[in-house]
């Protein structure tokens, strides 16, 4: 909404224009604490450099100095005095993103009014807690004071209508519903089994509440909010500067470029380009949006209905999630729980996410084959100029930069920063019509925006996390899922699968990641695999649920763009997507898919992956890692035919229930069945073919005769 001037110029509204404000300078801060670590080591490679003797000093002498020498003691003072984590990575972030998300909110009249007061309200009340955090003393626990009674109820309202307002009524009910149950889980009866809980009174309730979401850092502040803050924002900053330099559209030409020639090219452009896209986002839905308004009317263009365009763009994007080197905030999350290096997660995931959009590809040709349609022509497919050639670099060295360092550094922002450093200056050098404060200022107005949504959901996020724990039905599901472990994994697995997607059906992967894994957390050794086994299996199928029907929220949000039914969106994305349900039993069941890669540590002259949470992957041989691949690939080949009823030809039903039956059981962790369904999947490919062959022969030669 605009506001119109004597000119008939429509000029932003004051409230967008304080909200972009605010947007640039949540950007500020997250590069700041971004910034301290590179920061930190110049200070300290500054004063080694400049001091004679320095490597003769003891290490007691040289902390001295550092904290005695000028730029060292300065730093320190700044550093004491701004960049306290708590303060920087909890307390600033949620002011921001309030105030942002309210004062950026369209509405009229009344409305804007209450949100300008809302802001007011929420940045007050976060701004004296963090006046509090700062003043404390750090060895004293802190505790509620009667003010917080009043602040905190304040706050969470404040907090479910902007979850309600930004991300639907669902999650919202469901927060409402968890605070519901913590104030009268005493009252419920035994019979409810693990919802019954204390006999606490509603004053000791809420007491429990404001002491620990609120005088401390759990709910809101709690863990999600900490990992999001801590290693996510910055890389949303480094997407949003490559999104805004122009690169966008040089990633579609590419995409077009390199695939357009494969049957159905427009719709493996869509596959392509959301993968890379997935490289600097990692959000399902914000990929939809933003490529998905290019990709699907090229996509109906081509032949494909609608509801298939949709659907293709709604599966790509879900992969973005656990695409590397920045996967989704979900795998964040991961390397938080579990206590293991991002990187670690990083080289895991390389080969799933391929076998992903391998997956995605091959349910896309087949369909292509069905409805006859072909390649993009070749004057459809755009060429990249010799200047367009040289701006390809924009993707290369900031991924490059991000990669080497996630490999080397164990910090994450620190990884993010220098990312972000390499494609701000490649942005620069490579596309003149970044090079202007207005462009730069959109490009941080765009980046504060969407922190400043992801930080909103991830607070309600860390409320809901908290009331499960502090309500005790985290560890009453713990038991009972304890329970199950002791049956056959494959049931265990099925169980959590099930359970992660009905969750994810409403939820944002991370909440559903939370709420699964924190049911898991006193059962996994009882499940009997790697800690990162099954927190990726969680985190597979929460993502899966945002293009699993009958909510699938991927689906939902290209849908419209396509003009096509949700629901029919929702099963052809699912269908597209299969490979998606299958990856996570595969690599539990076939650990080398997950975890031999590591031995890249090795190979660029680190040390091995140590960690109780992986398998080692010297205990894992590399026939075994080529066994899979192959057979996941025939596997997937077998199942994307038998589900678009096509190959070469049209596949009969008896010959595409053969494929379905030969395509599980090839996966099957055992030889004496695995080897017998590869051979018979591989003759009934190669007889398929054969048999096409002689008919097209016949009709050639009936035709010419």
């Amino acid at each position: 909404m605009t506001d119109p001037t004597a000119g008939g110029i429509a000029r932003p509204r004051p409230d967008d224009r304080i909200a972009d404000l605010l947007a640039v300078g949540f950007v500020l801060v997250i590069l700041t604490y971004a910034a301290s670590g590179p920061i930190s080591d110049f200070v300290r490679w500054f004063v080694e450099s400049t001091t004679e003797g320095w490597a003769d000093m003891s290490r007691r002498d040289q902390r001295v100095l550092l904290r005695e020498h000028w730029l060292g003691g300065g730093y320190r003072a700044f550093e004491r005095a701004f960049l306290q984590p708590t303060g920087l990575i909890l307390g600033l972030p949620i002011v921001f993103a309030f105030a942002i998300s309210l004062l950026a909110m369209r509405d009229p009249g009344r409305r804007r009014w209450m949100h300008r007061l809302m802001a007011i309200v929420a940045t007050g009340c976060f701004g004296a807690w963090i006046v509090k955090i700062y003043a404390t003393d750090a060895g004293l626990l802190p505790s509620a004071e009667p003010i917080d009674f009043v602040v905190f109820p304040v706050i969470i309202a404040v907090t479910l209508y902007l979850t309600w307002r930004l991300f639907g009524a669902f999650i919202a009910i469901f927060c409402i519903l968890w605070v519901i149950y913590f104030f009268t889980r005493g009252l419920l009866p035994d019979w409810t089994g693990i919802l019954a809980g204390s006999e606490a009174t509603v004053a000791q309730n809420l007491r429990a509440m404001v002491q620990n979401f609120w005088a401390q850092t759990g709910g809101l502040f709690g863990q999600p909010l900490q990992v999001v803050s801590g290693s996510v924002l910055i890389f949303i900053v480094f997407g949003s500067v490559l999104m805004a330099s122009g690169a966008g559209d040089l990633l579609m030409k590419i995409a077009n470029r390199l695939t357009g020639g494969f049957v159905g090219g427009a719709a493996h452009s869509a596959v392509a380009s959301s993968a890379l896209f997935g490289t600097l986002s990692g959000a399902a839905v914000s990929n939809v949006v933003s490529t998905g308004t290019m990709t699907i009317p090229v996509i109906k263009r081509a032949g494909f209905k609608p509801h298939f365009a949709g659907a293709v763009e709604a599966a790509a994007s879900t992969g973005g999630q656990v695409m590397p080197p920045v996967m989704g905030v979900v795998a964040f999350f991961v390397a938080g729980q579990i206590g293991l290096e991002y990187r670690y997660i990083v080289v895991a995931a390389i080969l799933p996410a391929l076998f992903y959009y391998l997956g995605t590809f091959l349910t896309v040709y087949f369909e292509a084959r069905r409805q006859g349609i072909g390649a993009l022509p070749a004057e459809a497919r755009p060429r990249l100029d010799p200047g367009e050639r040289w701006q390809c670099l924009v993707f290369i060295i900031p991924l490059a930069v991000l990669s080497t360092f996630l490999f080397i550094q164990p910090s994450v922002p620190k990884a993010g920063f220098f990312g972000f450093a390499a494609a701000l200056i490649s942005a620069l050098v490579l596309f003149p019509g970044f090079r202007s404060r207005r462009q730069i200022w959109r490009a941080f107005v765009a980046a504060g925006r969407m922190a400043a949504s992801i930080v909103t959901i991830v607070a309600a996020i860390g409320l809901i996390v908290g009331l499960i724990q502090l309500s005790g039905f985290a560890g009453r599901l713990s038991l009972l899922l304890a329970q199950l472990a002791s049956g056959p994994l494959f049931v265990v697995l099925i169980v959590v699968a099930l359970g992660s997607i009905v969750l994810g059906m409403g939820l944002p992967p991370g909440a559903t990641y939370f709420i699964i894994v924190i049911a898991l957390s006193s059962g996994i050794e009882a499940v009997g695999i790697p800690p990162l086994s099954l927190h990726l299996f969680v985190v597979f199928f929460a993502v899966m649920s945002t293009v699993t029907p009958p909510v699938a929220l991927a689906a939902f949000a290209a849908a419209p763009i396509a003009g096509a039914d949700p629901i029919r969106t929702g099963f052809a994305a699912a269908r597209i997507g299969i490979a998606g349900f299958l990856i996570p039993f595969v690599f539990v069941y076939h650990p080398a898919l997950l975890y031999k890669l590591q031995v890249l540590f090795e190979w660029f002259g680190g040390e091995p992956a140590n960690s109780r949470a992986m398998m080692d992957a010297a205990e894992i041989s590399w026939a075994a890692l080529a066994w899979i691949i192959a057979a996941f690939t025939l596997s997937l080949w077998l199942l994307a035919s038998a589900l678009a009823g096509q190959e070469a030809a049209r596949l009969t039903p008896v010959e595409r229930l053969c494929r379905v039956a030969a395509g599980f059981a090839v996966l099957v962790p055992h030889a004496a069945i695995a080897a017998p369904a590869a051979a018979i999947g591989a003759a009934l490919v190669a007889i398929h073919r054969i048999r096409n062959s002689q008919i097209r022969t016949t009709d050639h030669q009936e035709k010419t005769t």
